[in-house]
């Protein structure tokens, strides 16, 4: 199942990158967008939506104002560049309330909301090539509907999004249709889960302070049950 988006914003960039992350996420399909609530009334009344990405000030109508008119609105997702009204807006049951600039990555975890709400399961399907031979330095990573060659040396630590992962790359981020389980068996033993959040790539680690590791200029946690074997494993090779 696919779940129709309808984005309402009066503005042009707005509508823009929302549009692009609807596009980049299998989940959902945009059919349709509107710079004003009075558009988007008139499409409401034409095509199913399950979800509506909603900017609060516009002219004419507010975006909470269209709300109160809907007798049986679909999923809401206020997006607004003004955190005041976030309060207000769980009156009207929304599901999630993005504040621009939006991150994709803030983004991707309303999906996983959206979904939820929905009782929505991503549909399966095959998403990488698997590291297990020992001379391979690759993978093949399905990404935005294209399959992405990404060199194992590149990778310094691999992210649970639920039912997704971001791989951290050392040029770019990429999110993968895969848990983090899954994924880390595609790996090879140079990489090592050390939280149930986290695999992270042995080789990137560059200390290791307290119950953290400091990998790619961040700090990640060594989850409890994993502190002996990590800490094993990194300090004696």
């Amino acid at each position: 199942m696919q779940i129709k988006c309808l984005i309402i914003d009066d503005e042009p960039l707005a509508i823009k990158v929302i549009e692009k992350y609807v596009d980049e996420v299998d989940e959902l399909e945009c059919i349709g967008k509107c710079e004003n609530a009075m558009e988007a009334l008139k499409v409401l009344q034409e095509k199913e939506v399950d979800l509506l990405f909603l900017d609060i000030n516009m002219p004419k109508l507010t975006g909470m104002e269209l709300l109160q008119t809907l007798k049986d609105p679909p999923l809401v997702v206020i997006t607004t560049a003004y955190r005041e009204y976030a309060v207000e807006s769980y009156d009207y049951d929304v599901v999630d309330y993005l504040v621009k600039p939006i991150e994709f990555p803030r983004f991707f975890r309303m999906v996983q909301k959206v979904m939820s709400r929905l009782k929505i399961k991503p549909t399966p399907t095959p998403q990488a090539t698997t590291a297990s031979d020992p001379k391979q330095d690759h993978l093949f990573l399905k990404v935005d509907k294209k399959m992405v060659k990404v060199f194992l040396k590149d990778i310094l630590y691999v992210e649970s999004l639920k039912d997704y992962v971001m791989v951290h790359t050392i040029n770019e981020d990429l999110i993968v249709h895969h848990n983090l389980q899954s994924f880390t068996e595609l790996l090879p033993e140079t990489f090592m889960r050390i939280h149930r959040s986290y695999t992270v790539s042995l080789e990137k680690i560059k200390a290791i302070d307290g119950n953290q590791v400091e990998i790619g200029g961040k700090y990640l946690p060594i989850g409890r049950n994993y502190q002996p074997e990590v800490k094993s494993k990194i300090l004696n090779g």
